[in-house]
């Protein structure tokens, strides 16, 4: 038969486990219920920072779509420019291409003109040296000629001179002879007088 004490003890002994363990499942609950709270604030936290989150994306997303938008519209704004400045700058070579093949096609009209003039000018040249070689060599005849016509004249002068001083020696002559005969008439009927 077992002691009395030893029935007793083991439903003290069952209470006080059921104090222990309703004890620490007190103390457990508090800790859930602290650690709930915890977890509940630190949800709230987590949720208020994923709103913050989003909002800070959904705001740059936005930002980035409005700098996506602008760029695009800028890179179309600047393909416009792009074509036009392309069709400006193929019209400007077409006339730069037309201007020069003008300038190339008149340059060498002018190259070919100026050098037929000039071939033009060198025959004009030659044949106005000649024409001043034969002018030089005739103007050397005529001067020749001159001296020669000159001392011609000079020789005509000097004989018409003398021929004319032939002629006055003949007048005087025939006057003298007429004189003379005239002297003779009077000295014969002088000399016919005294007889």
């Amino acid at each position: 038969m077992k002691p009395r004490g030893l029935k007793l003890w083991k439903p003290l002994a069952m209470i006080l486990k059921q104090m222990t363990y309703r004890a620490k499942c007190q103390s457990l609950t508090e800790e859930i219920g602290k650690t709930n709270s915890k977890l509940i604030g630190l949800e709230e936290e987590h949720r208020k920072t994923i709103d913050m989150l989003k909002q800070e994306n959904e705001k740059k997303i936005h930002d980035l779509e409005m700098q996506v938008s602008c760029a695009l519209h800028k890179q179309a704004s600047d393909q416009v420019m792009i074509n036009q400045l392309q069709q400006e700058l193929a019209v400007h070579e077409n006339h730069t291409m037309m201007i020069t093949s003008n300038f190339e096609k008149h340059a060498a009209d002018l190259q070919s003109k100026y050098e037929s003039e000039i071939q033009e000018l060198k025959y004009c040249l030659l044949a106005e040296q000649e024409e001043k070689y034969k002018l030089q060599l005739e103007l050397k005849n005529a001067e020749n000629e001159l001296q020669v016509i000159k001392k011609q004249q000079e020789k005509q002068q000097r004989d018409s001179i003398s021929l004319h001083h032939v002629e006055t020696l003949k007048q005087k002559i025939m006057k003298l002879r007429k004189e003379n005969e005239s002297l003779k008439r009077q000295f014969t009927s002088s000399k016919f007088d005294h007889t």
